[in-house]
């Protein structure tokens, strides 16, 4: 993923020791050393790639090799979704600033990538800002076959049924457990503009 080269040549031209850089971003000498080496940094934190780009004052597209730079759609989706896997839960604008592309584009790109992942029985998630990997729920019978709903998610499921804008009235509780739970279900589908019942939950669920 990162260019030993690039990152050797902005350290020496802006006058950075590898000991000094690895300072400004937060890890170990050894670290820089080793990507200067060339050793692979795939397990590499987004956080660490961006702050690495701001300390070297050039945008993480000239820290990435060549080959691996994102150019068209079809790349920016296989970059996200290589993102995703290595790092689990993260979000449109870190993805967006550790690839060097607009959030419109990695938008897009998390969409593209959740249609081919539905073929593999896996979804994006995402909850405003953030994105992750869950299990996909695609059908009504996968949801009635689940475990029954507790008191907390069947109250927050009515008030999104509802119509509530629930964004910013959850608890904590409903924030990292509740609605992450509904989530992985399928009965709640959030693409950015706040959870809303998914198309097929009102009908498995009998809401009225």
């Amino acid at each position: 993923m990162i260019d030993p080269h690039a990152v050797r040549r902005l350290r020496t031209d802006r006058g950075l020791s590898q000991r000094r850089l690895a300072a400004a971003i937060g890890v170990d000498p050894l670290t820089v050393k080793r990507l200067e080496d060339g050793a692979d940094a795939g397990d590499l934190p987004l956080r660490v790639v961006e702050r690495l780009a701001r300390a070297l004052a050039a945008p993480v597209g000239q820290l990435l090799r060549h080959d691996e730079a994102t150019d068209d759609g079809a790349d920016l989706t296989a970059a996200v979704g290589a993102a995703l896997v290595t790092h689990g839960r993260t979000t449109l604008t870190t993805l967006a600033t550790a690839l060097d592309a607009t959030l419109d584009d990695v938008s897009a790109a998390v969409t593209a990538l959740n249609v081919q992942l539905s073929a593999a029985g896996m979804s994006v998630a995402r909850h405003h800002d953030d994105v992750w990997l869950v299990p996909l729920v695609r059908t009504p019978d996968a949801v009635a076959a689940a475990r029954p709903l507790n008191l907390a998610e069947a109250r927050l499921l009515r008030r999104i049924h509802r119509g509530e804008d629930v964004r910013r009235k959850l608890s904590g509780a409903d924030r990292r457990f509740i609605l992450p739970a509904l989530l992985r279900r399928g009965l709640v589908v959030d693409h950015g503009d706040g959870p809303v019942l998914a198309p097929h939950a009102t009908a498995s669920l009998h809401l009225g």
